[in-house]
């Protein structure tokens, strides 16, 4: 069921969604100030493996140094030279590439070729900045402000969930895509949170809405769900459920035959069934254009005979295709919604069944006010760099 009984106006207006200006705002006081999933644990498993990511407008290399993992700011005290330009990669040192100045996990200069150039050198002030980095299962997550929860808590219930989610005896990940998008950042992220779209979106591989009744909506101060049972009428959807069934019988793993969509703000999507985990987070490139990383895990064999393992790698192989067209679907859309938030003049209309994107857009609003008025009034404490409970009533009494 939903939880609201009116409809809304949308929060932010079309130019929210095209300007330069309010990308800046978003970035120093969004980005920045919140939990940004950078990569998994197990990309860099070994000494000397790194991943890059812009986290707003901050470069951060994350990088195993003999089993530490540490975040740091990607751009050489010295001369101001990005260290690592590749996504991912792994050297023997974290080493700037134009004068070979060298450093360690706690962002510390470890090696200065010919150091006697630079007299009573300070190394404390010339050194990297150290970023807060805390993983949940498999994924690694990066904070930029230096104060603020924890990702426990900023994840509340879904901590747990999606630590299960990325546990390597139960799921592991096959699939990595990298998708740009033609739009603001917050259309694949709206996108993904109703489903009053899938009829017309997505009418080969969803099909059909599931309905109020077939829906239940969980609201938060730091994220929205979504869940389902749903199966559509249609012969193949049948099908499909039934053979899903099937495979996991083989594997000896559970069917609950249940979907979940869950959205931490402002820019993580998980969706979740008994055969796969997609965690997807989308960041802007520009006011009108984005990219979205996507991490999929697919459920393993509990049994280990051979043929229930090749069932699970085949059907993780499946999932994962079917992903990628939905994916694909969705990306034909935003370059329209786009082009229509350029030209548009008055605030968009969400229905009872699009709440969530209320509760995502209140959140943009209120986290932005309070970065605004604390910037105005010099206020380095900090105390309020996140809004705890910005749903301070029901969402069905909000106006």
């Amino acid at each position: 069921m939903y939880q609201t009984t009116v409809s809304f106006q949308a929060p932010l207006t079309p130019q929210d969604y095209c300007s330069e200006e309010v990308l800046a705002r978003e970035n120093q006081y969004v980005f920045e100030t919140t939990w940004q999933l950078v990569g998994l644990v197990s990309s860099i498993n070994k000494p000397g493996q790194y991943l890059a990511a812009e986290v707003g407008r901050i470069p951060v290399v994350v990088r195993n140094f003999e089993g530490e993992l540490s975040a740091l700011l990607n751009v050489c005290a010295h001369r101001h030279c990005t260290l690592v330009s590749a996504a991912a990669g792994q050297s023997e040192k974290l080493k700037c590439p134009y004068h070979g100045w060298e450093y360690g996990a706690d962002g510390r200069t470890r090696k200065i070729p010919a150091a006697k150039n630079f007299p009573n050198f300070d190394r404390d002030r010339f050194r990297l900045k150290k970023f807060s980095l805390e993983q949940c299962g498999d994924l690694l997550f990066v904070r930029i402000a230096p104060e603020g929860p924890s990702l426990k808590e900023w994840m509340g219930d879904l901590f747990e969930r999606f630590e299960a989610w990325t546990s390597s005896a139960v799921w592991r990940p096959i699939a990595h895509l990298n998708v740009s998008a033609p739009s603001n950042w917050k259309v694949p992220v709206e996108v993904s949170l109703e489903s009053y779209h899938i009829p017309e979106v997505h009418p080969h591989s969803f099909g059909e809405d599931p309905g109020e009744s077939e829906s239940h909506h969980s609201l938060s101060s730091s994220s929205t769900s979504f869940y389902t049972s749903f199966v559509g009428p249609r012969l193949i959807d049948r099908f499909m459920r039934f053979y899903e069934q099937f495979l996991l019988k083989i594997m000896g793993a559970p069917f609950l035959g249940k979907y979940q969509h869950h959205h931490v703000f402002p820019n993580l999507l998980v969706s979740h069934t008994d055969s796969l985990t997609l965690f997807q987070v989308v960041r802007p490139t520009g006011s009108t254009t984005a990219s979205s990383n996507v991490w999929q895990y697919g459920r393993q064999s509990l049994r280990k005979n051979p043929f229930s393992r090749l069932t699970a790698a085949m059907w993780a192989r499946v999932t994962a295709w079917l992903s990628h067209q939905v994916l694909k679907e969705d990306l034909q859309i935003f370059q329209h919604v786009q082009r229509g938030e350029q030209v548009a003049t008055d605030h968009s209309l969400f229905g009872r069944c699009e709440e969530r994107l209320y509760a995502f857009q209140k959140f943009l609003t209120e986290l932005i006010r309070m970065g605004e008025r604390i910037r105005t009034s010099h206020d380095t404490a900090g105390a309020e760099s996140h809004p705890e409970h910005f749903i301070d009533t029901p969402i069905s009494e909000q106006k």
